[in-house]
């Protein structure tokens, strides 16, 4: 659909850091670019609002929107409880084939030598089959969007140095034994607090804020 395809287009440039935060975005400029109507891509700018990665202001214009503080470490604590939620049910469907692939992608995340940004996309593939496991498609949709988030207030670079990958790298080995084991419980809380240490790195980005006191029961 034409909304989809400039949502997509939108988003990609808003997450890659093309257009930055306070940026005007030219709507006239899209539909060219596109060759589509107004309309569809009024539609696009309108969805990228309400995920947080917009501001559209009336008779004013449309702008990449400079992320909040609190908007950011609140919609990362609720990312690090949707991701544990579905680690919990991923321990319980798990089959050996995803468990040969996800010890793949951590042996292949072990290498010192990968860049920032392929470190990240083996990440993401390593999270994202946990996730499928989980069978929770609605949480796992939400948590997408979330995810899309994280791309767009944090950085890899900054995210992933030498000793923040160390530390990234034995969680996950932890993890993946957990559910190997089946032990739904400790693979939650294991990924709750894993996932709880990024949201508190991209926080400091913006503010000194002690996330530790900030505890979803």
């Amino acid at each position: 659909m034409k909304i989809d395809k400039a949502y997509r287009y939108i988003k990609r440039l808003i997450i890659e850091g093309i257009w930055e935060p306070e940026t005007s975005i030219n709507v006239n400029e899209i539909t060219e670019k596109l060759n589509m109507s107004r309309t569809p891509v009024h539609k696009a700018l309108s969805k990228l609002e309400q995920e947080g990665f917009l501001t559209i202001i009336p008779q004013v214009g449309v702008f990449v929107k400079r992320p909040d503080p609190e908007e950011v470490i609140e919609r990362l604590l609720v990312c690090a409880n949707l991701d544990a939620l579905m680690t919990e049910q991923a321990a319980l469907n798990l089959n050996e084939a995803e468990f040969c692939y996800l010890e793949e992608i951590l042996i292949k995340m072990d290498n010192p030598r990968l860049s920032a940004d392929e470190y990240a996309s083996l990440n993401i593939d390593f999270h994202r089959t946990i996730y499928e496991a989980s069978k929770l498609a609605y949480t796992f949709n939400l948590a997408k969007t979330l995810w899309d988030y994280l791309n767009f207030v944090g950085n890899p670079e900054e995210l992933f140095t030498d000793e923040r990958r160390k530390q990234s790298q034995t969680e996950h080995w932890i993890i993946f034994y957990c559910l190997r084991e089946k032990d739904s419980k400790m693979a939650k809380r294991l990924m709750e607090k894993h996932m709880r240490r990024v949201a508190k790195l991209v926080g400091e980005k913006y503010q000194d804020i002690d996330l530790n006191q900030r505890v979803f029961n």
